[in-house]
């Protein structure tokens, strides 16, 4: 009897833990802002369907919600405005009025074309169920130290990637359109203490910038005056680590100062 009330009490454990990974419909999240890309109703049987990528602007995270009746996913991929794929590790029961965590996408932020959804929902009273997929804009910080704040302009997100938990190099390109005077790297999830950082400039000229400091999740350095005009650049490289704990991988968004 003892044993079996301590398995089921580790069976209720392991449910809470895993509803736990869940959270309510997104409204607002630090450092950024949700935006309903589509909504589709989902039927009682394993099945196939196509959530159309309607949100203007570049994503590097989703998120999808249930409604009405809960959704095993058994697949979810993600189809960029490119013709490029990826498929997310999304093999998760989601109860209605819940969401999955927010789901990394690889490389910078994209526009995302649509997704498509394999899936059971659970064939019971409450009917069909309605699925929402989000995609989470980037924050725009405000302007650092090494910049006026009266200064006019504003901060446009250059690009983004994820890093992982060992020193590394890694390269964000240039996707922003128009020309920086400044610019500004934020981290998110976990934190980042970073080793070097050079600027390519589209005439292959390059500038090194003072970053070699920790920078927590939530905070950015401060912002660093670019040499000369405002300029196009093509790309950033990045000498980084992260710090190995739970929060596991870390993100880098790059912003320019218009």
């Amino acid at each position: 009897m003892y044993v079996n009330s301590l398995s089921a009490g580790f069976g209720l454990l392991a449910a809470a833990t895993a509803v736990a990974a869940l959270g309510a419909e997104p409204a607002a999240a630090q450092g950024g802002r949700w935006e309903l890309l589509g909504t589709r109703q989902v039927g009682f049987l394993v099945d196939r369907d196509v959530v159309s990528g309607r949100g203007q602007g570049r994503f590097s995270v989703i998120r999808i919600c249930v409604h009405n009746n809960a959704v095993q996913f058994r697949d979810v991929e993600v189809v960029f405005r490119n013709g490029e794929r990826q498929h997310l590790p999304v093999n998760a029961f989601v109860r209605p009025g819940t969401c999955t965590v927010p789901l990394d996408l690889r490389g910078e932020a994209r526009r995302i074309d649509h997704v498509n959804l394999v899936y059971g929902s659970m064939p019971n009273f409450r009917g069909m169920a309605t699925v929402n997929v989000y995609g989470l804009h980037g924050a725009m910080p405000e302007p650092g130290p090494a910049v006026d704040p009266g200064a006019p302009g504003r901060w446009d997100v250059i690009g983004r990637r994820r890093v992982s938990l060992e020193v590394e190099r890694d390269t964000i390109s240039g996707e922003g359109e128009g020309r920086f005077r400044a610019v500004r790297l934020c981290v998110a999830r976990n934190g980042v203490r970073f080793r070097d950082v050079e600027v390519v400039f589209r005439n292959g000229e390059t500038h090194t910038l003072p970053v070699r400091r920790f920078v927590r999740p939530g905070e950015c350095t401060p912002a660093f005056d670019l040499p000369g005009e405002r300029r196009s650049i093509q790309a950033v490289h990045l000498l980084y680590n992260t710090v190995p704990n739970f929060r596991g991988d870390a993100t880098v968004t790059l912003f320019g100062l218009r």
